[in-house]
């Protein structure tokens, strides 16, 4: 570990952000879109519900997957679903890479959706060698892990780059993931569940696809820059729901308010001015949410502002953390009012996350004469 930091004090930075969603091709569009609050829910022409009625989904256009210039390995079982997953996060892990010089591999920690019996997932071998033939020369299979929990995974792989990147000699980690519920093995049990939003049914959800990934680094001259600022990660809560969906134990909402609780004690200022989270529109997380703001409501702004992106881009389950971390993030850079977001995220089983996302000014910073102010930053590290 670096002698200069304790576990609590350190944070890591931004040093570039990558996603494909619904709304938007990359990270600034889908900004621009959510902020905007366009919707890309339509009723689906290929996926019905059990009571015949289509469901209500958002997908991004078929056009934009036969313009991937990539090379693709179909293993075993490969369909289009498992096409969409890889090219979505081949388009989103370069954006989040291009403004850095990386000469060697780097770490990557992938965000995989929930392993449920008898439902088909796509594989993280097989994500993963695609990334490793189409990502050069960022990825490789010996640095690259991945965390089966859904929505909150991606919150959990940060957990894992605050435990080892200050450990290693690379100044960089990535993590993300890429999803898709656009599948009848997917899709087949939230029906038999009634969680899919369809006409008679307003308390399910949209599915969703995406991508999302975020680059890190322990050394803040290396994080993107806008209007002499830049974004820091602190360490996030992570905390076990044991009233969960597939659980038969009360729903209290308390592994939320764990994990806020957990993320706030590591941000000492009673300033957070937004909230991003997961919720997608079914009405049993707003309980959760309830319990977590009321028990931490003095970390606020009031009113604070809340905000569930899936309303317009629908549930993209693996995907959600990093791409709300990079939300957050963007809102950020263009709010000068706003110094903290918290995001959180709860996955369908017991695993919960929540992190403050926080703005910092590079003229208080004591490495600010290392800081290239020249646009967004672009370094020649990894060497």
């Amino acid at each position: 570990m670096n002698q200069h930091f304790t576990r609590h004090q350190t944070k890591l930075y931004i040093a570039g952000m990558g996603m494909i969603t619904p709304v938007g091709g990359n990270a600034a569009m889908t900004f621009a879109a959510v902020n905007a609050s366009i919707s890309a829910y339509t009723l689906s022409s290929d996926f019905y519900n059990q009571h015949f009625q289509p469901v209500t989904l958002a997908a991004i256009p078929d056009a934009v997957f036969s313009d991937v210039e990539a090379d693709i390995i179909q293993g075993d079982g490969f369909n289009e679903q498992h096409d969409r997953i890889i090219k979505m996060a081949i388009i989103a892990l370069r954006e989040a890479c291009s403004l850095q010089t990386i000469k060697q591999p780097i770490p990557l920690v992938l965000a995989m959706p929930e392993v449920h019996p008898g439902v088909e997932h796509s594989n993280a071998s097989e994500l993963i060698k695609n990334l490793v033939k189409n990502c050069q020369p960022w990825i490789s299979t010996s640095l690259s892990r991945s965390i089966h929990t859904g929505r909150a995974a991606g919150l959990e792989a940060l957990a894992f780059a605050f435990d080892y990147l200050y450990d290693l000699a690379n100044d960089f980690m990535l993590i993300g993931g890429s999803d898709s519920y656009l599948g009848d093995s997917r899709l087949s049990p939230l029906d038999a569940a009634n969680r899919l939003l369809a006409q008679g049914n307003s308390d399910g959800f949209a599915p969703g696809e995406a991508a999302g990934f975020l680059l890190l680094t322990r050394r803040p001259e290396l994080a993107l820059i806008r209007d002499d600022h830049i974004i820091a990660l602190n360490p996030p809560g992570i905390a076990d729901e044991h009233g969960h969906l597939f659980s038969d134990e009360p729903y209290r909402g308390e592994g939320l308010d764990q994990a806020f609780k957990k993320a706030l004690a590591h941000h000492s200022k009673t300033s957070v001015h937004s909230i991003y989270g997961s919720m997608n529109g079914e009405n049993y997380w707003a309980k959760e949410y309830g319990v977590a703001f009321i028990r931490n409501r003095t970390a606020f702004k009031d009113p604070v502002r809340f905000e569930h992106p899936a309303d317009c881009y629908g549930d993209i389950g693996s995907a959600t953390s990093p791409i709300l971390i990079a939300l957050a993030a963007e809102h950020l850079f263009k709010t000068p009012q706003a110094d903290a977001h918290l995001v959180y995220s709860s996955s369908d089983s017991e695993k919960r996350g929540a992190v403050v996302v926080e703005k910092i000014a590079v003229s208080t910073l004591a490495v600010a004469d290392n800081f290239s102010h020249e646009g967004e930053a672009c370094h020649d590290a990894n060497r």
